[in-house]
């Protein structure tokens, strides 16, 4: 067999059925062998970190591994971006591309093209190889499977040198070992059983760990056995939306009752969450002081970080949820803790919910029922995230999470539309609109049922926020009489051949014109005054927001 129906063989294998890329020279024989094998496509993007998202969508959506590929070079470089952001989010791609020149350390450019990739993404990247024997490539090719989807998935990347690609495989057998996270469930079961007989107010914390091991369903059994609140970071929110013990998400810029909730804990068991505060945080760093924390994390890294009162096991979620799933539990009685939150839950439910997230909430009502949720970076994120809340919309919703990649959930969209066959609603600001644009080629010409709905406010108004409030009103490049502007989006939607809706606030969107079938593009326009809100100003306790309520309301939910 040869090296590239080796590895192609070896995708399938993985469950892999498409990958996303630009042909190039030296990548070719590996875009052919695709083309040979059954069960794989190659979908051509028109841009290669449209292809890296593509792949980072791919396996957000379905947990496999996703597969992007570009030539040598500046296709190479292009892809760069998408490497982070898989890293940081934890998204298992393998990225490939292929060399046809030895590296000279000591050249700057010793053949056109060719750079040390390798040294380029080690830092983000689980594992990266540069292949120049047919010896190492077997070896390397199951290295690089295995690692991205073992214990805290992550990206991988192969650089090929293109003269393997027709020779034959040595040593196709070569598997690697994969590393077992070694956990004591009774001993886990035992913390949690004692801690809880000690707490009075406990809650669960979950992330987005539980979307990337998919075992919502043993958390919710969990939760039901233990009669505890859920609480989440934002991008776990539609997790267990469905559960009548889920309480929101917390944050800076998270839902008031969540965080009203968080505030009064005295136990906090975290699961696939990372803790991500800053342990200097005034805000927050109270937090360990009035709560007993019990951190599960597959990543002993992530344990590493010293958080004060806490408890930390290593611990794999696919494995540890089914057993605390299947578990006895010494149950306290919780009653009087959850009537609590359910009287901060009511009087706040509705509480920030302005107009852009009514029209957001009617999109999502109105979707399919297996429609998955893509959100950009922006304050429009911030809309949808407070809609999925305000609707309890417990479908599949994807970010980009810790890089906040602007521009990627097009491109990220038809990669989760190929992963799952279901339709696509992503939710874009005009500014990341514009970064990927070119896609909407590739989504036309396939007649994809994506739904790309534009948050249109004609400034870019996260960063005008903050230059407002840094530079005494003075803003640069974040508004039209500073420089930014968008283009005709109805004319841009006719070039690509896209169907076009233009929505503003207080109109009914569901008048026979929103078709989940196809390819749509909606020009949402909104308030550019409108400022993202709620939002936790720096020092201020997590349930001290603003806007803020009316004190009397205020000092009733916080002496709860």
């Amino acid at each position: 067999m040869t090296a590239s129906d080796y590895l192609v063989d070896i995708l399938v294998q993985n469950q892999v059925t498409d990958a996303f890329g630009i042909p190039g020279g030296v990548i070719l024989d590996f875009i052919y062998a695709i083309d040979r094998r059954e069960g794989i496509e190659a979908h051509l993007s028109y841009h290669e970190q449209a292809a890296g998202f593509a792949a980072a969508g791919y396996a957000q959506a379905s947990g496999k591994l996703g597969v992007a590929y570009a030539t040598r070079g500046p296709g190479f470089t292009n892809m760069i971006t998408c490497i982070a952001d898989a890293y940081c989010d934890s998204i298992p791609v393998l990225f490939i591309t292929a060399h046809s020149a030895a590296l000279n350390p000591s050249v700057r450019l010793q053949s056109n093209q060719e750079i040390d990739t390798c040294a380029m993404v080690k830092n983000v990247t689980k594992y990266a190889k540069r292949i120049d024997s047919i010896e190492d490539f077997a070896g390397s090719v199951n290295e690089a499977c295995s690692i991205a989807l073992a214990g805290r998935k992550g990206p991988v990347f192969l650089d090929i040198a293109s003269s393997l690609w027709k020779k034959e495989v040595v040593d196709a057998n070569s598997k690697l070992k994969e590393k077992k996270v070694s956990e004591e469930y009774s001993k886990i079961i035992e913390i949690i059983n004692s801690e809880l007989i000690n707490s009075k107010r406990p809650v669960i914390l979950i992330g987005d760990g539980i979307n990337q091991t998919k075992t919502a369903e043993q958390l919710k059994q969990f939760v039901e056995k233990v009669k505890v609140p859920v609480l989440s970071s934002r991008y776990a929110h539609h997790s267990i939306a469905d559960s009548p013990y889920y309480y929101g998400y917390i944050g800076g810029f998270g839902v008031r009752y969540a965080n009203f909730i968080l505030s009064k804990t005295d136990l906090i068991i975290s699961l696939g969450n990372r803790l991500n505060f800053p342990l200097t945080s005034q805000s927050y760093k109270g937090i360990p002081y009035q709560a007993k924390i019990v951190r599960f994390d597959i990543d002993n890294s992530e344990l590493g970080k010293e958080i004060p009162n806490s408890i930390k096991v290593e611990a794999d979620l696919t494995a540890l949820l089914p057993s605390l799933a299947q578990a006895e539990y010494v149950v306290s009685d919780f009653d009087e803790w959850l009537s609590v939150c359910e009287i901060i839950k009511k009087d706040l439910w509705d509480e920030d919910v302005n107009e852009t997230v009514k029209l957001v909430d009617s999109f999502l009502k109105n979707a399919p029922k297996n429609t998955i949720v893509l959100n950009d970076v922006g304050n429009n994120e911030f809309w949808i995230s407070r809609a999925c809340a305000h609707t309890a919309y417990n479908k599949q919703v994807l970010y980009s999470k810790s890089f906040a990649s602007l521009g990627c959930s097009v491109t990220k969209s038809i990669g989760a539309h190929y992963a799952t066959g279901h339709p696509v609603l992503c939710f874009i600001g005009d500014q990341g609109f514009q970064m990927n644009v070119q896609e909407l080629q590739y989504i036309s010409q396939h007649n994809l049922p994506i739904v790309i709905v534009v948050m249109n406010n004609h400034v870019s108004g996260m960063i005008r926020d903050k230059e407002v409030a840094a530079y005494q009103g003075h803003v640069i490049h974040s508004t039209f009489d500073s420089g930014y502007g968008i283009p005709n989006l109805q004319k841009l939607a006719d070039t690509y051949g896209i169907t076009y809706v233009e929505v503003n606030s207080g109109n009914d969107i569901y008048s026979g014109t929103i078709d989940f079938s196809k390819p749509l593009l909606v020009n949402l326009i909104i308030d550019d005054n409108l400022k993202l809100s709620p939002k936790l100003p720096l020092g201020r306790a997590p349930q001290d927001m603003v806007p803020e309520l009316e004190g009397t309301r205020y000092q009733t939910l916080n002496e709860l």
